[in-house]
């Protein structure tokens, strides 16, 4: 702002505000307070709200790669252990368990899934694991012991009511003895007391498909989208509500969602989120909450929609896949306003399951002919984020940078950060300046190369910067005055 000897100051020192309001639609935006980003990548915002620094890097698994035990994109893992240090994920044909540090390369591990040719997901329910694929034709579910029997068959062979199911994705939740699965148009169950399954319990009817469902406050979440949901056709969905006994073919209630695209539903600390797109907008991606029958937008993004099978709790928030990045959005404590930002890259190219049945989230990825399971670890150095654009202009007059104050934590050993002004809408750059120095808190720039300028934005690169010990940022101050417009 200008005070009365024609110079300004702007402090940025609240980072926890995440993407500001119109970043999804506008790279440029001045709209939103001073911490507000319109661009970043790979950034924590997370760990200590107020401050930036840089997002957590990925450690690859032990056998956690085509040289051990993942041969393929695990497509799906257990959000929660299944026993002490143990969970479960699937590929496209194998069946996987896991470890906080390892996935399981000896005895019975990887499981080969006879007939499997694309694993939907798999869940721990009444003392056994049950996993959902599809095949060449149709699909099926199968049973694992948790010792060393497996039963690949099981949901089209043994119970009661035993039969096909469709090819299609198959979200899955559970309730006491209640199992309960996504069937593309239908909803399924199986019954754990009585050995009986129902694979089309419920029919949402032609060209829809159950995106995601889940249980809560005594009742079942069912997310369907109806349409042609391939290409850049338009979908519409609904979140039909569901009898937590599951006995009859009437649904409770249902919530509108209208022409958009359900990618996943989920609840957390007694609230139902919803992912969900427009593809009538450029920036049409939101993660809302339903409230009554409607859905309130929470925050917006651009991106692909996640899936059912790429989403997690972490810190409080909900990280999900979007374009082979994870992002986050929630608020750490409830006092603190609610965010959404991007923090941590995926791995390879295309991104498959997210999940932290540890606390720590893992990642599935897959390039060409590599694959990986990886956990979050130490920091990432390809990281990125630019303010929110701030005017300096004062009648005739035009802005110039004097000095800029950057607040850091006490640098450890190789630290590093570079920061530059973009100005006049982006298209000039001014020199980049480099925060570090051991042991360093406070750092002080001038001369900057840049004159003239209508507006500008702040930009932070960690590309130099060091994958142990970080540069967080606490605050930035920019002062400069105003010139007479040459």
């Amino acid at each position: 702002m200008a005070t009365k000897d024609n110079t300004f100051k702007i402090t940025i020192d609240d980072f926890s505000l995440g993407f500001a309001p119109l970043a999804h639609l506008d790279s440029l935006t001045t709209l939103g307070k001073a911490g507000h980003a319109t661009a970043m990548g790979n950034i924590d915002l997370l760990t200590h709200p107020g401050k930036i620094t840089q997002g957590p890097g990925l450690a690859t698994l032990t056998a956690g790669t085509e040289a051990g035990a993942v041969t393929e994109l695990i497509n799906y893992i257990t959000d929660t252990a299944v026993a002490s240090n143990v969970a479960y994920g699937i590929g496209n044909t194998k069946l996987q368990q896991i470890s906080a540090t390892a996935v399981t390369n000896t005895g019975v591990f990887p499981h080969t899934i006879t007939n499997a040719t694309a694993g939907n997901s798999c869940i721990y329910f009444q003392g056994a694991l049950y996993y959902f694929f599809n095949k060449s034709s149709g699909a099926d579910f199968g049973k694992y012991d948790l010792a060393t029997t497996f039963d690949d068959d099981y949901g089209s062979t043994v119970p009661t009511g035993a039969a096909a199911l469709q090819s299609a994705p198959h979200p899955v939740a559970k309730k006491e003895d209640i199992l309960m699965f996504g069937n593309g148009r239908y909803v399924g169950t199986f019954i754990s007391s009585t050995a009986t399954v129902a694979p089309t319990k419920l029919d949402f009817g032609v060209n829809s498909e159950v995106a995601d469902l889940c249980f809560h406050a005594n009742q079942w979440y069912l997310a369907v989208n109806a349409g042609i949901l391939s290409g850049t056709n338009r979908a519409s969905s609904q979140i039909y509500l569901y009898d937590g006994a599951a006995l009859t073919s009437i649904l409770s209630d249902e919530v509108a969602v209208g022409v958009q695209q359900i990618g996943f539903i989920m609840p957390v600390n007694g609230v139902v989120y919803v992912a969900y797109k427009d593809l009538s907008s450029a920036g049409g991606f939101a993660i809302g909450y339903i409230s009554g029958r409607q859905i309130k937008p929470l925050k917006y993004f651009t991106g692909s929609l996640p899936t059912f099978a790429q989403k997690t709790l972490f810190k409080n928030t909900i990280s999900f896949v979007s374009n082979a990045l994870i992002y986050s959005c929630g608020a750490v404590i409830e006092q603190l306003p609610v965010q959404i930002s991007q923090l941590a890259d995926g791995g390879f190219s295309t991104v498959g399951a997210l999940a932290a049945p540890f606390g720590n989230p893992m990642v599935a990825s897959t390039q060409t002919t590599s694959f990986k399971l990886a956990q979050f670890s130490g920091f990432d150095t390809a990281c990125t984020w630019k303010s929110i654009v701030f005017p300096v202009t004062n009648g005739t007059y035009k802005g110039m940078i004097d000095t800029i104050i950057v607040h850091t934590k006490v640098l450890g050993a190789n630290a590093s950060c570079a920061i530059t002004f973009e100005a006049n809408q982006g298209v000039s750059t001014s020199a980049s300046k480099t925060i570090t120095t051991t042991g360093k808190t406070r750092h002080v720039f001038t001369n900057f190369s840049l004159k003239d300028i209508e507006d500008f934005r702040i930009a932070l690169t960690w590309a130099a910067g060091n994958a142990t010990n970080d540069c967080e940022i606490r605050k930035i101050d920019i002062m400069g005055h105003f010139v007479e417009n040459s």
